[in-house]
């Protein structure tokens, strides 16, 4: 271990700095004369960043929390000072320079008389460029002259004990005021967890969420369970509402705090730059940047309770708009047809869904629809359950009477169809909706996507991920509500998760037939959608000419017509 050295004082720094103002005051002469106070007042305020640090109301209550709690969650908007201020700590707890004004956890040596502490981002890179850049003042380990320009103290950094590879630091050790060292690592999520086991650690700082966030914090938890010692994890959640983020939020047994700081909570954000970072920032993540409040979830693709995004029935006004979705099945009980109906209150903006049905349905009497009509899954019935008008064959395949037929209600609301409603029916030389347009159904002329002012900076106009948002903003903003009698529809999205696709994570092809139709309609209802009282209007049904007296008169005229005749 390298000797250890000598270390200015709070107040001696602090009488240079005040000295060198004087001098400066005094003109070009004296600076001169006392060119080298002035180069070590400078060499102060570059390497004792410690000396300027001010908390705001949110960080302190941050560190305060370190007194009474040894897991500790801050989610947090961007740009408010959050890993600032967690670097500061971090500082604090490394060299023990505690300010007489710490409200917080003060970091003790091990059992062992070891003082080890953790410094983990979700990459390498975002580690380095990130965590060391803030604690050490470069992200380069290699500009050993820049060392000590972050939040710790370039007096307190034993320099012959750094350990790098290339750039990256891996571990050093600073000098505290409890008379040792302080050994720091630098860890990524992303390593394999063994590098994390066997050591006893007295202070952690998790930066971020990560993919593997559940089994790091538990590897954290672990390593200080015999120290006591303390495990802060600072993110804005990008990632969404993770198991872990949720089970600090609502924690019940008094162990974890949570925190939330939004950006009235820096007053370095003024009116002025909100604004302009807002108008810079994808409108689904505006609630996530500027307040950390999780837009999406890992797990629960949309993590809402059904007391958060459920309403009771109501009539739906007539001039209020409305609109079908609908998601095409191909194989009836594994993959169901749906119709969505969705209504749009043009005076709040606000949307609920307020009608469902499902080819494999059940009746009052709990019998599927695909038992009363076999192709119930099929184009053409999808369309005349919206039209109220039964099929050709409905007396014949079911044994019922036309009056038996039960419709959805609204026999001129317009549909909204994903683009397979282009693709050509099994059987036939149509499309589907030509199939669904040849039985009276007033389709969109256009297969969906969305509309111009919706994600703007999103060039493909179909993005699943970019809708999901959509509509996840929309109920977290209580713009969008489902009737709680939309049961199908309420138990696919509590089923709907995010999963793994080789690095990716993306939504789940399963549970979604009933969320794919309501992206459809809901994000469309407003641009495409009638008022619900023309889509009350009964439709005619198409009548065939083929055998009026006019077609069997102009038969002579033709070819054909002229051998019949």
């Amino acid at each position: 271990m390298t000797e250890r050295p000598e270390f200015t004082t709070r107040e001696y720094r602090d009488r240079v700095r005040s000295l060198a103002v004087m001098i400066v005051s005094q003109g070009k002469g004296k600076m001169r004369e006392h060119i080298h106070l002035l180069r070590l007042a400078a060499h102060f305020n570059k390497f004792y960043k410690l000396d300027f640090f001010e908390p705001y109301q949110y960080q302190m209550r941050w560190f305060r929390s370190g007194a009474n709690y040894l897991l500790r969650y801050l989610s947090a908007a961007n740009q408010i000072g959050k890993t600032y201020g967690e670097a500061v700590e971090f500082a604090i707890q490394a060299t023990a320079l505690y300010p007489v004004w710490w409200p917080g956890f003060r970091c003790d040596r091990a059992s062992d008389d070891t003082r080890i502490m953790w410094a983990i981002g979700i990459s390498t890179d975002a580690t380095r460029k990130v965590l060391q850049k803030e604690l050490l003042g470069t992200n380069d380990a290699r500009k050993r002259k820049e060392m000590g320009s972050g939040s710790i103290p370039r007096e307190r950094i034993d320099f012959d004990s750094f350990i790098t590879d290339g750039e990256t630091v891996k571990s050093f050790r600073v000098w505290d005021a409890t008379g040792g060292q302080t050994e720091i690592h630098f860890y990524s999520s992303t390593q394999d967890e063994k590098v994390f086991m066997g050591q006893r650690v007295m202070y952690i700082w998790v930066d971020e969420q990560s993919e593997k966030e559940a089994e790091l914090i538990a590897q954290c938890t672990t390593r200080t369970t015999n120290t006591e010692g303390c495990v802060a994890c600072t993110a804005t959640p990008e990632v969404g509402a993770t198991d872990f983020y949720n089970q600090c939020k609502h924690d019940k047994t008094g162990e974890i705090y949570f925190q939330n700081a939004t950006w009235n909570d820096a007053p370095h954000i003024t009116p002025e730059r909100r604004k302009s970072m807002e108008a810079r920032i994808p409108y689904w993540q505006r609630k996530m940047r500027s307040e950390g409040v999780p837009v999406l979830g890992v797990g629960a693709i949309y993590p809402y309770s059904d007391e958060q995004i459920t309403c009771t029935p109501f009539k739906i006004p007539d001039h209020w708009l409305v609109l079908a979705g609908l998601d095409f099945g191909y194989s009836g009980l594994a993959d169901p047809s749906i119709i969505l109906f969705v209504a749009y209150d043009p005076e709040t903006g606000k949307k609920y869904v307020f009608q469902e049905w499902s080819s494999e349905g059940e009746d009052l009497y709990g019998v599927p629809e695909s038992e009363v009509y076999f192709n119930s899954h099929m184009p053409d019935y999808m369309a005349r359950k919206i039209i109220d008008l039964p099929p050709e064959d409905w007396e014949e395949a079911t044994g019922k009477e036309p009056v038996e037929f039960v419709g959805l209600g609204l026999p001129s609301i317009r549909v909204i169809s994903p683009s397979d409603g282009n693709g050509q029916q099994a059987g036939t030389n149509m499309t589907r909706l030509e199939v669904m347009r040849d039985v009276g159904a007033l389709t969109c002329p256009d297969a969906w996507q969305l509309h111009e002012t919706q994600l703007p900076g999103y060039t493909n106009r179909k993005t699943l991920q970019g809708s999901i948002s959509l509509l996840a903003q929309w109920f977290q903003d209580n713009d969008l509500k489902i009737f709680n009698t939309c049961t199908g529809l309420l138990h696919e999205l509590r089923l709907y998760q995010w999963v793994k696709e080789g690095k990716k994570t993306v939504p789940s092809d399963k549970n979604n037939h009933h969320l794919d139709a309501m992206r459809y309609c809901s994000t469309r209802v407003e641009f495409d959608g009638v008022t619900m009282l023309r889509a009350k209007r009964k439709i005619q049904p198409p009548v065939d000419h083929s055998k009026s007296p006019y077609k069997r008169a102009m038969r002579a005229y033709s070819k054909a017509g002229a051998k019949k005749l």
